[in-house]
This record gives structure tokens, C-alpha cells and sequence, in this order.
């Protein structure tokens, strides 16, 4: 079983990676698994409700259509 603080860890270390990819930019896209694209506050609840339902999250720089952004996607833990 995974302790909460092993948990929390997970997704502000997530919310970290999107930070640093995304700078001083608050409009930049978030492109989830299943191809919508969300504001950033809407990608960071969707990693901190991901972790916390068993996923392991990845998040890394890319295109979401013609722009700069972001793409997250997960994965089972176990």
C-alpha cells in the first residue's frame, strides 16, 4: 500500500515538471491521453486525481496542435 506522503510526492513532483515546462505561460495547452485539450489548471487536476486514483503520470513538452505545450499521460502504478 502506498503511504500518503508517497502519494502526494508523485503528483507535486508532476505538477513540478508541468511548471517547468510551462514558465510565466498560463494559457499554454495540455493535451491529455485521449486527445482533449484542457487549460493548466485543468491538467493539474487531472495528474493530482490520477495519482491519487493509482496512476503513474508522466508529463513532457510537445505539440499540441499547432502551439507549443504540454502532453501528460498515465499509466497503472502496479
Amino acid at each position: 500500500m502506498t503511504a500518503n506522503a508517497d502519494i502526494e510526492m508523485r503528483w507535486v513532483e508532476a505538477w513540478n515538471d508541468v511548471y517547468e515546462i510551462a514558465g510565466q505561460q498560463r494559457d499554454i495547452p495540455c493535451q491529455l491521453p485521449d486527445w482533449t485539450v484542457v487549460t493548466l489548471d485543468d491538467c493539474l487536476a487531472w495528474l493530482q486525481e490520477s495519482v491519487y486514483a493509482g496512476y503513474r503520470v508522466r508529463v513532457e513538452a510537445g505539440w499540441v496542435g499547432h502551439r507549443r505545450g504540454i502532453i501528460v499521460n498515465r499509466d497503472q502504478l502496479f
